[in-house]
């Protein structure tokens, strides 16, 4: 049983980096959150018609932009085309694979000069076997 007095995960995720939590940038958190990967704002767009969630395109690609700039996100350009995956609060770079797109997280430590590397493309396991 959830405790009431207790905002939901997305609500205190978004408060913490100042975005007001409301019902649709939760909506475009969850449905983002159920990705297995970087998603395009359409994708993301139809997902939400599916849940029969009356949400619009533009407010979408405008939820996905608050998201990125507050750091909660992170926007990839993967076959010409922008997508976009939930980060994790901490400090970090993103691992691309150039073939089969996965995405994953490692921590970074920022470089004596000053230097944060944010993506490194290469191949995964799985499609170097």
């Amino acid at each position: 049983m959830t405790d009431m007095s207790e905002p939901p995960r997305w609500h205190t995720r978004l408060r913490a980096v100042g975005i007001r939590a409301t019902r649709k940038r939760v909506l475009v958190l969850e449905v983002l959150d159920a990705e297995d990967g970087p998603a395009t704002a359409r994708k993301l767009h139809t997902g939400l018609l599916a849940r029969d969630k009356a949400i619009g395109l533009t407010t979408v690609y405008r939820t996905l932009s608050s998201l990125v700039d507050a750091g909660l996100a992170h926007a990839f350009t993967q076959a010409g085309e922008t997508t976009y995956r939930l980060c994790g609060p901490a400090r970090h770079h993103h691992l691309i694979c150039r073939v089969c797109g996965l995405v994953t997280e490692q921590g970074a430590e920022e470089r004596a000069d000053g230097f944060q590397v944010e993506e490194v493309y290469g191949i995964c396991g799985n499609c170097m076997t």
